[in-house]
């Protein structure tokens, strides 16, 4: 069943609203598909936009030929929301900006539950889209963020460098994401959030982002202020924990210095090193990109070693199954985004009622 609560979303792909969505439904193609097939779906997608887009995307492969990124990447990053400069403001939020690096100012949205004051010490979550460290839109999650606040949370939704706008590497989106983690809790007296609860919630390359800041050493901005970055509870959508797995695939879309990185910036590698929150994971039974046995793997090794963590498996879903959007591109499962979404909701609802930041649910 739908729910009523509606999401202010903007088309993620294509030149305008009338433009195909090439980007994301073909990255998710390249991430489960190694083969010279997929770029010719690609091609033939892009030649049935009209006559001035294709000089539109003429300009722009023209335009990206002097950047030293890889072909796939640069098909990707065809003018759409993948280029556009991320919104400034996001409806029912206040605008921030944590950092600002190599020409861009990065800026996370904080929302605030109503009547919120900062004597009250709210527990607060951090969200970190997902977009294979090459694109994605703030804010993606702004119906889950909205719905926290709403029910007593202060939410943040997090820009952070990724290569199409900022021709940025993985390890610059890390240490974006702990910067942007110091910024919130150097921030609390000021948000009126409680620096000991904040949660962190991302979604496949921004699940990664989320996991790296609980567990990850290193890659740190140096300019960064001497704050403790980890948080106090995770929740990932589809995450990429292994980056190993999927180093072979991430190659063409991020680079090769990023992908030889894999190792290092896999959370896998220092479950037994490190200190997981309390964690929950939901994924998608057919997800191919980022699969399941690798979500089940990380939380039965999390509970050898005495961490809270929690899989949800949904069956049939792919790879991005809580944003209902997708389902605008995928007829055979459709409306079942939307209810994967909210059934994904309700249950990080109840994660944060067991943990006792939230209060009880109204009957």
């Amino acid at each position: 069943m739908s729910h009523p609560f509606t999401m202010n979303l903007r088309i993620e792909d294509g030149f305008d609203e009338f433009s195909s969505r090439f980007p994301m439904k073909y990255l998710r193609a390249l991430l489960t598909r190694n083969d010279a097939s997929c770029m010719q779906q690609m091609k033939g997608q892009r030649m049935r936009v009209s006559k001035l887009k294709s000089i539109l995307s003429v300009i722009a492969t023209l335009t990206l030929s002097a950047i030293h990124m890889p072909a796939v990447a640069q098909d990707l990053c065809t003018p759409s929301e993948v280029t556009d400069p991320q919104a400034l403001h996001i409806n029912g939020s206040k605008p921030f900006v944590y950092k600002s690096i190599g020409g861009a100012d990065l800026r996370l949205h904080v929302f605030s539950p109503p009547g919120h004051k900062v004597a009250d010490k709210t527990p607060a979550a951090v969200f970190f889209y997902g977009g294979g460290f090459v694109f994605g839109d703030v804010r993606r999650y702004q119906t889950q963020a909205t719905h926290l606040a709403l029910l007593g949370m202060v939410t943040v939704l997090v820009d952070y460098r990724v290569r199409c706008r900022n021709k940025s590497t993985i390890m610059d989106s890390v240490a974006d994401g702990k910067s942007a983690m110091r910024w919130v809790r150097g921030h609390a007296t000021q948000l009126g959030i409680d620096p000991s609860r904040i949660a962190v919630v991302g979604s496949s390359a921004g699940g990664q982002m989320a996991a790296a800041t609980a567990l990850i050493p290193g890659f740190n901005d140096p300019k960064d202020p001497d704050i403790d970055a980890h948080p106090n509870a995770l929740i990932l959508y589809n995450p990429a924990l292994d980056m190993v797995a999927i180093a072979d695939r991430l190659e063409p879309l991020v680079g090769k210095e990023s992908a030889s990185r894999a190792r290092e910036l896999s959370p896998w590698e220092y479950l037994a090193k490190g200190k997981l929150p309390p964690t929950i994971i939901f994924q998608g039974a057919a997800d191919t990109a980022t699969t399941p046995d690798k979500a089940l793997q990380f939380c039965k090794r999390a509970k050898s070693l005495k961490f809270q963590c929690d899989v949800v498996i949904y069956p049939g879903a792919p790879h991005g199954f809580t944003e209902p959007w997708l389902g605008l591109d995928d007829p055979k499962l459709g409306i079942k985004y939307e209810e994967w979404a909210w059934d994904a909701i309700r249950r990080s609802d109840g994660f944060f009622r067991k943990l006792g930041w939230l209060p009880a649910a109204r009957r």
